[in-house]
């Protein structure tokens, strides 16, 4: 705009002047010509920056479009493997307490058949009554408790094997939102390196268009 109003009163000066000095017309064409090279300059510099700018707009969408998709894949991710984690756990502990609860049972059956078989020799054998009768008691009470004993020992591993699951599918899931913090930290990064980038470009085209009005 400064240009062109340079140019105009030139070209008015030369008008109302009439017949001049050949030399000063053609520094007058020469400066008007500059002007308008100077003004042309302008303009197609800030064409060049609107068309960045709204490249660099247009990449910051994506960017975001994409740092959302994968912070979404990964949390999906991790839940299902939390769930899987989690139903692999619960299927293991029931499995462990069905197996310890069928070995109480065998063992009980056992023991319970033992006492009757004893219980029919002592009563074949009259001779050994009060002591045997003690004594095959006292053999079935051990063995009761001793394989209660290890039933309680097999159901206290494995109540410690699911609680060791549940501690690693914990450490899992803490990984994943570390990822994903990491992931949400990268596009903060990003973003602030293009305006960094952007924000010179945003103050030049801003001075050419203060300088054209």
């Amino acid at each position: 705009m400064i240009e062109y109003q340079s140019t105009t009163s030139a070209a008015r000066f030369a008008q109302e002047s009439g017949p001049t000095d050949p030399v000063l017309a053609a520094k007058l064409q020469q400066a008007a010509n500059l002007a308008n090279q100077n003004c042309d300059r302008a303009t197609a510099l800030a064409h060049r920056l609107s068309t960045q700018l709204r490249e660099a707009q247009e990449r910051i969408g994506q960017l975001e479009l994409a740092s959302n998709e994968l912070v979404d894949r990964l949390q999906r991710e991790a839940d299902a493997v939390i769930a899987k984690l989690q139903s692999d756990a619960d299927a293991n502990v029931q499995e462990s307490r069905r197996e310890a609860r069928e070995l109480v049972a065998r063992a009980e059956a056992e023991a319970r058949h033992r006492v009757n078989s004893l219980q029919d020799e002592l009563a074949q054998a009259k001779q050994h009554t009060e002591q045997m009768k003690a004594k095959a008691k006292a053999e079935a009470d051990a063995r009761i408790a001793q394989i209660k004993a290890e039933a309680n020992g097999a159901i206290a591993r494995a109540e410690t094997e699911a609680r060791d699951r549940v501690n690693r599918v914990q450490g899992e899931l803490a990984q994943a939102k570390q990822r994903a913090h990491r992931a949400e930290q990268w596009l903060v990064r990003i973003r602030g390196e293009l305006e960094g980038q952007l924000m010179p470009l945003f103050g030049a085209l801003h001075n050419l268009l203060s300088e054209r009005n």
